[in-house]
């Protein structure tokens, strides 16, 4: 559990806390949102005779990542929550509206380590006593580290997007849409390697996505053919040259089976990037796009 403290008239007054585990994302892909699951105590202050109590009346916050900075801000609705000195924690739910710019930059640090979220906290108190307004500030910033599975399943995923997705396929509801809508499973499975930082089994995924199609249109182990099934309505030059751009993305694919090594790229055994893969995403996004037939 994620932990800070806002000091109140110099007394560690409000408690901030976040369960990593319980961090989600929602929204839409237009306007993803991330949800941090607050929970705060909010005690009195101390006076010089007795406890003083008070009302948090707004609080706000920026969120950082080690690697980019500050990416995103956010403040909750207007509050009245008052002081108590029988201590429990209520739960507020903090709303970070994203976009994909953010969401890609993130990732891209990330790649495939644990989320870590940084949250200055700022609240606004209000003193009914002294008809007074106060600002406070978290003590220190709260250091919230996602894990990686938990980051891929409940808040990349919810958001219905990927960083490198660039074209939206429509299946036809026929038992050919359902033929290219179990290999796509494959490419969906990608999707989530990539986002995990398994860079060389993206490829293999893929190349299985291809496999897979041609095993259930009746050309096992023989791609060349399966692409000339599928573009049989092109003209002969045309027909050709799709042909061969869809072969040397499939042969690029091969090189997922290869060991991934650290040291720089050699001719026995490439090294597998982030950005490989990610173009292996892209290309196959648009190939299933091309050849996926209408009905």
């Amino acid at each position: 559990m994620a932990e800070t403290f806002c000091n109140v008239r110099n007394y560690q007054a409000v408690t901030l806390r976040v369960d990593p585990t319980e961090v989600r994302g929602g929204g839409s892909p237009a306007r993803p949102v991330l949800y941090l699951p607050l929970k705060v105590q909010i005690l009195p202050t101390r006076g010089e005779q007795s406890d003083v109590n008070y009302f948090l009346l707004r609080l706000a916050g920026r969120l950082e990542s080690p690697a980019i900075g500050e990416f995103a801000e956010f403040e909750l609705p207007p509050l009245l929550e008052e002081s108590r000195a029988d201590p429990y924690f209520r739960d507020l739910q903090v709303k970070v509206v994203l976009d994909r710019a953010r969401i890609k930059q993130f990732e891209d640090a990330r790649s495939e380590a644990n989320a870590q979220l940084t949250v200055n906290f700022s609240a606004l108190i209000w003193f009914a006593e002294d008809q007074k307004f106060e600002k406070t500030y978290s003590n220190s910033p709260l250091q919230v580290i996602v894990p990686r599975s938990h980051w891929v399943d409940d808040v990349l995923s919810r958001w219905g997007l990927s960083s490198v997705k660039m074209v939206e396929i429509t299946f036809p509801v026929s038992k050919v849409g359902e033929t290219f809508r179990s290999a796509y499973a494959h490419v969906e499975g990608a999707e989530k390697l990539f986002a995990n930082g398994h860079y060389k089994q993206v490829l293999t995924e893929l190349r299985l996505a291809f496999e897979g199609l041609a095993n259930s249109l009746g050309f096992e182990k023989h791609m060349k053919e399966c692409f000339d099934h599928l573009l049989a309505e092109f003209g002969a030059e045309k027909k050709e040259k799709a042909r061969e751009a869809l072969l040397s993305l499939y042969r690029f694919l091969h090189l997922g089976p290869h060991e991934q090594v650290q040291a720089p790229e050699t001719a026995q055994e490439p090294a597998i990037t982030r950005s490989d893969a990610r173009f292996a995403l892209v290309m196959t996004y648009a190939v299933f796009e091309y050849i996926t037939p209408e009905r």
